[in-house]
């Protein structure tokens, strides 16, 4: 996030002849004065509760692995209920009102079973973590062999061998690897989304408003 932000306001001479779409610079100095500033406020604010969050979530990594475990339980169980109340009333083939039963059934499980076992659902959350994890690392390397004669394949390699290796990780350290693994994945995304946000807030100040 931080980097895409970063390069909208990296150039600020540059012209929208391109074709690709209006830059965030471009946007927000369209914007009143007073909308800038009411966007920076935000972006600080979530900034930093992103930040003090992620930082929580790296030195306590088996709170937020269960706390993430329950949190996709009520979500799951939400769109469970969402799911049959469509197919009961929404206008579909009967055909097609079954499958969506059985999907908001499925999830209503899954999600019951994640919230009334949060502990157990972490190992599970954590097994899919490690499986696709090791699933996506095959297909980088895939794409790179396929692709090898192009530029720039070398970071795909490189991205699919980092994640055959924390796949396996996980995969070889369970079950204790769940005490850690979901909560410190959480936590470096949040950190990084929260500094992302913090750096767009210091960045529009070069608006000049």
């Amino acid at each position: 996030m931080s980097g895409s932000l970063a390069g909208g306001f990296s150039s600020p001479d540059r012209g929208p002849a391109g074709a690709g779409p209006m830059s965030l610079q471009a946007f927000l100095a369209a914007l009143p004065p007073t909308e800038v500033k009411r966007a920076r406020r935000w972006l600080i604010a979530v900034g930093i509760v992103a930040t003090i969050t992620g930082v929580v979530a790296i030195v306590v990594p088996i709170a937020a692995s269960v706390t993430m475990t329950l949190f996709i339980g009520w979500l799951l169980m939400f769109w469970g209920v969402l799911g049959a109340v469509q197919a009961i009333r929404g206008p579909a083939p009967r055909s097609a009102k079954a499958w969506r039963m059985v999907d908001a059934v499925l999830a209503l499980l899954i999600g019951f079973y994640l919230v009334v076992l949060p502990l157990s659902g972490t190992i599970t959350l954590t097994f899919l973590l490690a499986v696709w994890f090791f699933g996506t690392g095959l297909l980088s390397l895939w794409s790179a062999w396929q692709h090898r004669h192009a530029g720039g394949v070398a970071l795909t390699v490189v991205n699919g061998v980092l994640s055959l290796i924390l796949g396996l990780l996980i995969a070889v350290n369970l079950p204790s690897s769940a005490a850690w693994a979901i909560g410190l994945l959480v936590g470096f995304y949040m950190l990084w989304w929260g500094t992302g946000a913090l750096v767009a807030a210091f960045l529009t100040r070069r608006l000049g408003h």
